[in-house]
């Protein structure tokens, strides 16, 4: 493993994501402050909860949904501002960035399908779940541009995926890294699943739910060729039923992901 990878200096936390995890995410009247201070973020929060059919008004949805959930929102916006910044010379901000949040907005799109009753801080939870579970590549490039970039390079050349080509050069899987970025910012226990993957962990049933989602979100973002790279979740796709869900779903994603480009740009200028 390089040394860059083994003296752990984690870059600071983006400000609202450090003052969310520093506070009780529980009581609505000291969160919903912090996060419309940041113009970024609610606007990123109007816009995802927008495409669940929300209000995007934010005391409204601080009403709905529950500020803890809104929090782990908000979270992983802030993330994912920081990581769709990150300049790599061989991988595009767009690819880094967009796949995120079009798993994001389609993973409780998935839930809603297949569950007989959901409530809406479940569907924000499995948003946040969605867009944290593909920021290991945009936050790991942040954190060690040099080594990712090789791997990318790597990766391109002999047209293998880029996880495979970074646990060459790094001598660990990519999601083991973002674990450690993960317990270094000390992140809930949701988002730190997100990062880092499933393996290790006593999973709740609701956790399975979310977990299940985001898969078909995933290759549902992998089947227009928004998402970088596929997240190890638990079940593989083997059946018929589970193979045209897909198939809806990237229609979907193909939708989604024409919509948010548009938006992009809007919310990177804030």
């Amino acid at each position: 493993m390089s040394a860059t990878l083994q003296n752990i200096n984690l870059s600071p936390l983006p400000p609202t994501a450090s003052t969310l995890l520093r506070t009780s995410m529980k009581e609505s009247r000291v969160i919903m402050p912090i996060i419309a201070s940041d113009m970024v973020v609610s606007r990123g929060i109007c816009i995802i909860s927008e495409f669940m059919g929300f209000d995007g008004n934010l005391p409204h949805l601080f009403q709905t949904c529950g500020p803890y959930a809104i929090s782990q929102l908000a979270i992983a916006l802030d993330l994912w501002i920081s990581g769709s910044r990150t300049k790599s010379s061989v991988v595009s901000a767009t690819q880094l960035s967009l796949g995120s949040l079009v798993v994001g907005c389609l993973a409780p799109m998935v839930i809603d399908k297949n569950m007989d009753q959901i409530g809406a801080e479940l569907q924000i939870r499995c948003a946040s779940f969605g867009i944290f579970s593909t920021l290991a590549y945009s936050l790991v490039a942040r954190q060690w541009p040099e080594e990712f970039d090789r791997a990318a390079t790597i990766a391109q050349f002999r047209k293998v995926p880029i996880a495979e080509a970074y646990r060459h050069v790094c001598g660990e899987p990519i999601r083991q890294t973002a674990a450690k970025l993960a317990q270094g910012w000390n992140l809930t226990r949701e988002l730190t699943i997100a990062l880092a993957g499933p393996t290790g962990w006593d999973l709740t049933p609701t956790e399975r739910v979310i977990i299940s989602a985001t898969q078909v979100a995933t290759l549902a973002a992998q089947s227009c060729a928004t998402s970088i790279e596929p997240w190890p979740y638990i079940a593989e796709c083997d059946t018929v039923e589970e193979m045209a869900l897909i198939q809806v779903f990237g229609m979907r994603a193909k939708h989604v992901s024409a919509a948010l480009e548009k938006k992009l740009d809007l919310l990177r200028a804030a």
